[in-house]
C-alpha cells in the first residue's frame, strides 16, 4: 500500500498539513507528499525526515504541467491511493482517476464553508470519480451534504482530527496575568472573538472585577476592528489581541481557562490541544464543537451569540475552582479517548486497506 498525499504548502501554521504529517509518519516509507504550491518550504525536512517520498510541483494553476508530473510520480513510486482536501487537489486528483483509473482517489473535507455555484458546478463532476470521502466531524458532513446531494451516496466515514498536547518549546513567550483566558484563533468573522470583548464588558465594567484578563493568539483581517471595540469599552488593560505565537504550547499551560466562541468551526483542533493540557474549557454551543466537549463534564458550552451566558461561564470557573478542576481532568480523559493520534493514524490505516482491497462497501 502506498499513499500519496496532495497539499498546497508544507505550511505547519495549518492544521491540515500538521495531520498529513502525523499520518506520514505513521505510514513512513509508504507515503508521498506532492506540494503543488511551494511556500514555507522551511516545513520541507519535517516531512523528510517521516521516511516517505516528498516531490515539489511548483507550477501555479498550470493544471496540464501539475497532471504530467503527477503522473510520472504516480508511476514510478507505485501509488495505489491519492488522498486531497482543497479544491485545487480535487481537480489533481479527478484527473488523475481519469488517467490512472486503477488509483484510488479520496477526499477529506476539513471544512464547512458554503461553496460558490461555480465550485458547486465542478465538484458535482469531480465528485462522481471519488472512491470514499472522510468528514472530520458530523457538522461538516451535515453541512456538506447539504451543499452537494451527490455526497449522499457516496462511500463516506467521519475520523476526527487527532493531535498531542503542544510543548513548550522553550521560546520567549508573553506573561500573562491574573486569571487569564486563552483563545488561540484567527482574527476572522467566525471565530467570533467579539463575542468574549462583549462578555468582559460585562465582566469588568459591570460585574466590576479586575481580577480577569484575555489573551487571543492569532492574528486577521479583523484586527483593527477589534481593538477599536476594546478601546470603545475601555478594555484595553484587560484585553490583549498578542497576534501569532511561536510558544503556544506554554500559553495553553500558563492559562486558567481555554475558550473558544467560533460559530462554525468544522472540528477545531485547539479545543483537543486544550484537552489533553487539562485546561477547563468554554465553547460555542454550534459548529461540531459540541461533538468535542460534553456539557458539564468536559466543558461547558454557551451560546455563541449571548455575552451575558459568556461571562456567567467564564465567571463560574475562575470562582469555583473545585469544578474547574473536574472538567479539565473529565476533558483529558476524553481527549485521550477519542482525539488521540494512534487512533486517527490507525482508522485512516483501515479506511485505505478497505478502500484499496474493496473488500467492503462500507466503512
Amino acid at each position: 500500500m502506498k499513499i500519496l498525499y496532495l497539499l498546497p504548502s508544507y505550511s505547519l501554521y495549518g492544521g491540515t498539513p500538521k495531520k498529513t504529517l502525523d499520518l506520514m509518519k505513521y505510514f513512513g516509507d509508504k507515503s508521498a507528499l506532492y506540494v503543488y504550491d511551494d511556500i514555507y518550504t522551511e516545513f520541507k525536512p519535517q516531512f523528510e525526515a517521516t521516511g516517505g517520498s516528498v516531490y515539489e510541483g511548483p507550477y501555479g494553476r498550470n493544471v496540464y504541467r501539475h497532471l504530467k508530473y503527477l503522473i510520472q510520480i504516480i508511476d514510478l513510486e507505485n501509488i495505489d491511493l491519492v488522498q486531497t482536501q482543497f479544491s485545487m487537489g480535487e481537480t489533481l486528483g479527478f484527473l488523475i482517476k481519469i488517467f490512472r483509473p486503477r488509483v484510488k482517489f479520496v477526499v477529506a473535507f476539513v471544512g464547512a464553508s458554503k461553496p460558490t455555484p461555480f465550485k458547486c458546478f465542478f465538484a458535482a463532476i469531480n465528485y462522481k470519480l471519488v472512491d470514499s470521502f472522510i468528514y472530520i466531524s458530523e457538522y461538516v458532513k451535515i453541512e456538506k451534504q447539504k451543499h452537494f446531494s451527490i455526497l449522499r451516496n457516496k462511500n463516506a466515514i467521519i475520523i476526527y482530527n487527532g493531535t498531542e498536547k503542544r510543548m513548550n518549546n522553550g521560546t520567549d513567550v508573553i506573561a500573562m496575568k491574573g486569571h487569564a483566558l486563552l483563545d488561540i484563533a484567527g482574527l476572522i468573522d467566525l471565530k467570533n472573538i467579539q463575542i468574549l470583548i462583549e462578555s468582559f464588558n460585562i465582566i469588568v465594567n459591570q460585574v466590576f472585577r479586575k481580577d480577569v484578563f484575555l489573551y487571543v493568539a492569532g492574528d486577521g483581517p479583523k484586527r483593527k476592528e477589534l481593538e477599536s471595540i476594546i478601546s470603545q469599552y475601555e478594555l484595553g488593560d484587560y484585553i490583549h489581541l498578542i497576534g501569532y505565537q511561536s510558544n503556544v504550547g506554554k500559553l495553553i499551560d500558563d492559562c486558567t481557562v481555554f475558550v473558544h466562541p467560533s460559530y462554525a468551526e468544522g472540528f477545531g483542533i485547539v479545543i483537543p490541544e486544550a484537552m489533553l493540557a487539562e485546561k477547563p474549557i468554554i465553547v460555542s454551543g454550534a459548529g461540531a464543537l459540541p461533538e468535542l466537549i460534553e456539557h458539564g463534564k468536559s466543558g461547558l458550552i454557551v451560546d455563541p451569540h449571548k455575552p451575558e451566558e459568556w461571562a456567567e461561564a467564564i465567571l463560574s470557573l475562575i470562582d469555583t475552582p473545585e469544578l474547574a478542576h473536574s472538567l479539565a481532568k473529565n476533558a483529558k480523559k476524553r481527549a485521550i479517548e477519542l482525539f488521540s493520534i494512534e487512533k486517527y493514524c490507525k482508522q485512516y490505516e483501515n479506511l485505505y486497506k478497505n478502500i484499496i482491497n474493496e473488500s467492503s462497501n462500507s466503512y
